[in-house]
Formats: structure tokens, C-alpha cells, sequence
């Protein structure tokens, strides 16, 4: 596949990014099969191209040393502490993937932060402005400078939350038929009016903190 990816990158005409975390996370993956440190290493040469995956998780340190010639920006996933004690289970703490961002950042990576997924739970106006805050307080400054935001809001699915709930039985139930509405073949997203309204609000919390940083995108 690696192969593949370094052609299509080398043939095209305009430099292009590949996304290589789609299917599971690649440092919780890296710590068993080494995988992620090979890739970079036998990508680093390439004459174009990107490489590109989010994370959750803070076990970076094999991936500090490595010489990835810049070709390698990492999105770290972060949600509000409650969260990730109530939904994310057995990821890495808040404080612990803001760490790893500084490392990653300190070591010549690109980074990027993926505000992801956004759960409106009852007190989600809260939480998320404290989330932001947090950032712009234990980020390094060299994060802060050029970092890059993706935010996302969460789409349920039926079919992976009676999974995760046999999983985890303590799970909250993310469903509230109040707010969302269908999106076909059992998956259902908030309605647009809330959404719409959740996007003016985080915009405007980050124009607070991280008036400079670029928001690729609020989906």
C-alpha cells in the first residue's frame, strides 16, 4: 500500500496529502506493530507528497527521533475531560494528548487539533468553551503559532452504539431524538438549526484564544 501511495504521490501534478488513519488509530496500532515508525521511515525520501492521521491516544515517543523531513502532520483528537471519561473510554487523558502535541510539534512535525466529536450533552455550552481555554493555556507556544483546527459534531450511529453499549454498559446513551434527526441507514446527526447555532458559538469561543489559527473546517 505504502508503495502505491509514494507513486500516486510522485506522478501527480500537485503536491497531495494522504490520509492513512482512516480505518484504525496508528499510534495505539504503532505500539504493537511498529507500523507507524515504519512508514515514516521509508516515506521521509519521497520526492512529493504528504502523509497525514489522527490520533487519541499520547504514546509518541518513538515517533520524536524519527527524521519525517516535514512530510507528517499528526491531528490530535481532543474533547472536554467529562467526555472522555463518559464516551471515549480507554483513550488518553485530556492532559496527556496536549503533551504529545507539544512533543510532536518540538520535534519538527506539522500538527493539527481536531475539536472532535462534539457531544451536546445538557451542559456541552460549558464544557467545550473550558476545552478551548484549556488549550491556549497548556499548548506550547510554538503549537499555538501555527496550529490548525478541524471540528467536527458527532453522528450517532445506531448500529456501533448497541455495540459499545454491550462494550461498555456504563456508556451514556448519545441518542436524543429532541435534537437530532435521520441521516439514513441507521445513523442520525443534530438537527441543522442546532448545528448552525453550535457553529457561531465555537467560532466565537475561538476567536477568544486562537484568533490567528486557521479553522479548516466545522462539519
Amino acid at each position: 500500500m505504502l508503495e502505491k501511495i509514494i507513486k500516486t504521490g510522485e506522478t501527480s501534478e500537485k503536491e497531495l496529502t494522504f490520509e492513512i488513519g482512516s480505518n484504525s488509530d496508528l499510534i495505539l496500532e504503532n505500539t504493537i506493530t511498529n507500523n507507524l515508525v515504519w512508514t515514516i521511515e521509508n516515506f521521509k525520501d519521497t520526492k512529493k507528497g504528504f502523509l497525514t492521521f489522527p490520533t487519541k491516544f499520547d504514546m509518541v515517543d518513538d515517533l520524536l527521533p524519527l527524521n519525517h523531513n516535514g512530510k507528517v502532520t499528526v491531528r490530535m483528537s481532543v474533547n472536554p475531560e467529562e467526555i472522555i471519561n463518559r464516551v471515549e473510554f480507554g483513550t488518553s487523558r485530556l492532559q496527556g494528548r496536549i503533551e504529545a502535541i507539544n512533543k510532536l510539534k518540538e520535534a519538527g512535525y506539522k500538527v493539527g487539533i481536531l475539536i472532535a466529536p462534539v457531544i451536546m450533552v445538557e451542559n456541552w455550552k460549558e464544557l467545550y468553551p473550558d476545552l478551548i481555554k484549556t488549550l491556549y493555556e497548556k499548548l506550547s507556544t510554538k503549537v499555538k503559532k501555527d496550529a490548525f483546527f478541524e471540528i467536527i459534531f458527532m453522528t450517532y450511529s445506531y448500529v456501533h452504539t448497541k455495540i459499545n453499549e454491550e462494550a461498555f454498559p456504563n456508556a451514556i446513551n448519545l441518542y436524543n431524538k429532541d435534537i437530532m434527526t435521520g441521516r439514513g441507514k441507521g445513523k442520525y446527526m443534530y438537527k441543522n438549526e442546532l448545528r448552525k447555532d453550535g457553529e457561531i458559538f465555537l467560532r466565537e469561543e475561538m476567536k477568544k484564544y486562537f484568533p490567528n489559527n486557521k479553522i479548516e473546517y466545522i462539519v
